[in-house]
């Protein structure tokens, strides 16, 4: 019996010291800066953070290796932020291509926008891109101004006013 009861509490301790020493998830902050494959996304929109949060947001990664582009971001919940970079390289700067941050269901855009658009007007640093491992971490940023649509059959954006969007302190480490 007080073999019994000797288990039973060095295994309540360790249980205890294993689940204090799990990192915890702290929606109320950017994810730190990795490069595992860890499938985080953190940035501010206009300094009001937005974080994955599980179940709600979720980043995903998609490379085309035939165009030699990547595409990124954190979609299904409110906004949804993504970037567009082509020919994206390790350790550099990579030449922001496009990148928009949108609203949808019942919330409301930013100054009354639902769909803002920015095109060379960031930038992506590139900590890791891992083909054979599939991972992409780094960092971006970039503005982005209202447009009057999400898609075009021409490609074309057609700005609607003024109203801008910032991203900044933007951060990513996904699995695509």
């Amino acid at each position: 019996m007080k073999a019994h009861i000797l288990k039973l509490a060095a295994i309540l301790l360790l249980f205890t010291v294993v689940s204090h020493s799990c990192e915890k998830k702290d929606p109320d902050k950017l994810p730190p800066e990795t490069q595992e494959g860890k499938n985080t996304f953190g940035c501010y929109i206009n300094d009001i953070l937005f974080v994955r949060i599980r179940k709600y947001r979720n980043p995903f990664a998609v490379y085309d290796k035939e165009t030699n582009s990547l595409f990124f971001g954190c979609d299904r919940g409110t906004p949804n932020v993504a970037i567009y970079i082509e020919n994206p390289r390790e350790s550099e700067y990579n030449q922001f291509t496009s990148g928009y941050v949108s609203h949808s269901g019942t919330e409301s855009g930013y100054d009354g926008c639902w769909y803002f658009v920015g095109e060379n007007t960031g930038h992506v640093f590139i900590t890791k891109f891992d083909t054979i491992n599939r991972i992409v971490s780094g960092t971006f940023e970039f503005s982005a101004r209202c447009s009057a649509s999400s898609y075009r059959p021409d490609g074309l954006i057609t700005y609607a006013g003024d109203s801008t969007v910032h991203v900044s302190n933007g951060r990513f480490d996904i699995k695509f």
